[in-house]
């Protein structure tokens, strides 16, 4: 009973889990009726099947299919009827922060005629991370463009420094300083009572000054003036030392001006930094979980995580587990009045688990695979037909040394959104141990799990 309690709350978990799901990616699943269409693009790195389509910023339809064409990515999509396609209308790739997440948004152009079905939508290719990384490239080629400029500014070679040409033209102005106290020389000649009533102004003015000028007196000019001038002389010190700093090339500024090399390192850095995500975002994960049962082992179970570092490389991680194991054989010798008689014990475990590691390729639909399956070596292929939303899979291994190879042949088939459905031919080389398994799923790519996740968060 308590076995039977255990399954029932398994069952509704999946249920839940399900639910959700269709819940999260319903807008990009079945739901009315969509028009298929066509694009290429010359580098689709990124964009994976279930990419969603979005038109105003809302999501309008996915990616269905992405091939390769003459060099270039041949991508079918479909669109939501009622979002009605006209002539002109572009397809741009655009990215969601900085990671470079990326999404397909259709802009669509006033037109009274519409496109037709299966029709090809031109596509504006151009942005994202990358782009940015190579006009931060051109920022800093123009910084080190300026600070040469301020370089030659300061200190031109082979030129006079600016510091002598403002020497040269304060000591000229005071060459004409003098030729004007003469003209006023003469021009006080002849005015002695105007000068008298200049002078007796003057004395009180300089009565004024004095006091002023009294270091003594608090808030006099001479007090205030005597810490503004301390202060000049401590800042004049400060910018002395700093020019020297930077003529000597210490400090960001001083090396920005006398090592050239330092904006050629920045620039090599934000190059590796454009490569190191861009082959992040390449990464593309594909989970999938199955349960059902078997023939001859009852119920199986079984899960596994397939990582795609590129288009064409991919690793396999998985485990799995029967109500009863294969059958197996022990041998034990007994003796009974001292003769002795050779047994043979037929056995299975039950609940064991078993383990997928493998290592595979992809040349366009059709992928081959090796390492453990099932906890034992073994090859495997797989061929994926995309208008059918159907798997053909074939592996050969061995995890029963009295049994020889296990070949298998199974067939996954895409039901509605992610669901699938599997049937697994066991045996095929022995006839007496050959059996059938029949499993029901759900398989989430990357798209599917990041909604997921980010509607619980």
């Amino acid at each position: 009973m308590n076995e039977f309690k255990v399954g029932i709350l398994a069952l509704l978990s999946m249920a839940a889990v399900v639910y959700m799901s269709l819940r999260v990616t319903s807008n990009q699943s079945g739901f009315g009726s969509y028009k298929p269409y066509k694009t290429i693009i010359k580098d689709a790195s990124g964009i994976f099947p279930k990419t969603p389509i979005k038109v105003a910023g809302i999501n309008a339809g996915r990616i269905e299919n992405i091939e390769l064409e003459n060099n270039a990515a041949l991508i079918t999509f479909e669109i939501l009827s009622k979002v009605v396609i006209t002539k002109g209308s572009k397809l741009r790739i655009k990215t969601i922060g900085f990671l470079g997440d990326k999404y397909l948004e259709i802009v669509i152009v006033d037109n009274a005629e519409p496109l037709a079905e299966n029709a090809f939508i031109e596509a504006e290719e151009g942005a994202g991370i990358e782009k940015l990384m190579k006009d931060s490239s051109e920022v800093v080629a123009d910084v080190k463009k300026i600070t040469t400029s301020l370089k030659e500014s300061l200190a031109p070679e082979g030129q006079e420094p600016p510091m002598t040409k403002i020497l040269n033209d304060v000591k000229e102005l005071a060459g004409n300083a003098k030729e004007v106290t003469a003209s006023l020389k003469r021009i006080v000649s002849g005015n002695e009572e105007q000068l008298k009533n200049l002078i007796t102004n003057l004395e009180q003015f300089s009565e004024h000054l004095r006091n002023e000028s009294d270091k003594t007196k608090d808030k006099s000019l001479a007090s205030d003036l005597k810490g503004i001038l301390e202060n000049t002389k401590e800042a004049t010190g400060d910018l002395k030392t700093l020019m020297a700093d930077i003529r000597s090339g210490k400090g960001t500024m001083g090396k920005f001006l006398v090592e050239d090399e330092i904006a050629d390192k920045v620039s090599q850095t934000l190059s590796s930094v454009n490569k190191l995500v861009t082959n992040f975002n390449s990464i593309r994960t594909e989970i999938n979980a199955f349960t059902g049962a078997n023939s001859d082992y009852g119920a199986d179970t079984r899960a596994q995580v397939r990582v795609f570092p590129s288009p064409e490389r991919f690793y396999v991680f998985g485990v799995s587990t029967s109500e009863f194991g294969p059958e197996k054989s022990r041998y034990y010798t007994i003796t009974q009045n001292g003769v002795a008689t050779d047994r043979v014990e037929n056995y299975r475990d039950k609940n064991t688990f078993r383990f997928d590691i493998q290592m595979g390729r992809r040349m366009q639909n059709l992928s081959v695979r090796g390492g453990l399956i099932e906890s034992t070596g073994g090859l495997g292929a797989d061929y994926l037909v995309a208008q059918w939303g159907t798997t053909f899979s074939a592996e050969i291994f061995d995890y029963r040394a009295d049994h020889g190879p296990n070949l298998r042949l199974s067939t996954e088939i895409r039901t509605w959104n992610v669901f699938y459905i599997k049937a697994m031919m066991e045996d095929l080389l022995i006839s007496s141990s050959r059996s059938f398994t029949a499993l029901v799923g759900i398989k989430f790519n990357d798209e599917d799990l990041r909604n997921l996740i980010g509607f619980f968060l």
